[in-house]
């Protein structure tokens, strides 16, 4: 039975970004837009100064620079070093995934690319693909193309990649006798010491390649998972209904103890398929947009209907406290006040769009990078 919806207030995030809010220095740091035009073959990596596009600013949006690449692209993944080496922007194309620096990128200058010691052929068509980060590593995962009924697990391609990798390693073998069993479609993503998570209609599980695994059955034959994460301790998943004449969300919550619980949150007004990147606080999009934080919280229909009906394409989640958000049908960048309650009093001031680029230009994905 689906859950009415509840509108909460974000005071807990408000605590969170007391100190983080406008009153403060503004962060230094670009935002990072993959953009594709395939009518024209134009691939690149646009970076904005990030505080032209808040709302509150009255600045024109400012492109610092951009990087052009040689095939579209599928996601970015930045990386900030937590001690000696470089801070990182992994980019995924169909084919290739590459490493670049980003430690000389500032808020003036952000040079032309400078690859980071990895640059690897796939051999193997990534177009579907996706990067999550761990502790010490990236996860690639290269699911084959949807269909009816879904490829079995073995048509799936993924490694394991550390961070200070300069070669792609042996791949994840799907044929080992813990994941072959596995239901598709499935989703991937690291958990605590980089352990691999998975996520399909009827398994959540977490595997470290040495001990037996750990899973939690499901019931949700039905459905498809589309997205997965791990944060404050729990993994969290989002599935499609399958049911385009409906708009539903399911997310799938485990504290990842072998007796625990998978907590099931379903809501009728989304369709949220994706979470933001850079969480918490957790944020889904899809058709709509909703803070997760037990349950779902809603923008008011009455103040903020565009933000129920638009479609997103991906998001991020910013250090400076903004949630920056995509378009799917435009090369349009919505900017949200974090220290706004968007549950009760998203106003004009906490909100801001923007155009990156033109038709048919759209945006892929975003990437939030400090720089000093």
């Amino acid at each position: 039975m689906k859950q009415p919806i509840q509108i909460l207030s974000l005071g807990l995030l408000l605590c969170l970004s007391a100190c983080t809010g406008s009153s403060e220095e503004p962060t230094r740091a670009l935002l990072a837009a993959s953009i594709n035009n395939p009518s024209s073959g134009t691939y690149q990596v646009r970076f904005f100064q990030s505080t032209t596009l808040q709302p509150g600013s009255t600045d024109t949006p400012r492109l610092v620079g951009s990087w052009n690449l040689d095939a579209p692209i599928i996601t970015l993944l930045y990386r900030r070093s937590l001690g000696a080496g470089n801070d990182q922007l992994w980019v995924l194309t169909p084919s290739r995934l590459r490493r670049y620096s980003t430690n000389n990128l500032t808020i003036d200058d952000v040079g032309t690319p400078q690859l980071d010691g990895f640059d690897e052929a796939l051999n193997v068509d990534c177009s579907q693909g996706y990067l999550r980060p761990g502790q010490s590593n990236i996860l690639l995962v290269c699911p084959p193309a949807p269909t009816t009924p879904p490829r079995p697990i073995e048509e799936y391609r993924a490694w394991i990649i550390p961070f200070t990798a300069t070669a792609l390693p042996t791949p994840i073998n799907f044929l080992d006798a813990n994941l072959v069993r596995l239901s598709t479609p499935a989703r991937f993503t690291l958990g605590p010491n980089d352990q691999l998570l998975y996520l399909t209609p009827s398994q959540f599980g977490q595997y470290d390649f040495l001990n037996p695994y750990i899973e939690r059955p499901l019931s949700l034959s039905t459905s498809s998972p589309t997205d997965l994460i791990f944060v404050n301790g729990q993994a969290l998943g989002l599935f499609d209904d399958n049911d385009s004449t409906s708009t539903d969300t399911t997310l799938a919550s485990w504290n990842l103890s072998a007796t625990g619980a998978v907590g099931l949150s379903r809501d009728s007004n989304i369709a949220a398929r994706l979470f933001a990147r850079g969480a918490p606080p957790v944020f889904v999009l899809g058709t709509g947009l909703a803070r997760y934080e037990g349950s779902f919280q809603l923008p008011r229909e009455t103040e903020s209907g565009l933000l129920r009906t638009r479609r997103y394409s991906t998001a991020s989640v910013g250090v400076d406290q903004f949630l920056y958000l995509a378009d799917l049908d435009t090369p349009t960048l919505l900017v949200i006040d974090l220290t706004v309650n968007i549950a009760s009093a998203l106003t004009t001031t906490g909100v801001r769009s923007s155009a990156l680029g033109s038709f048919p230009e759209g945006i892929t994905s975003l990437a939030f990078i400090p720089v000093e």
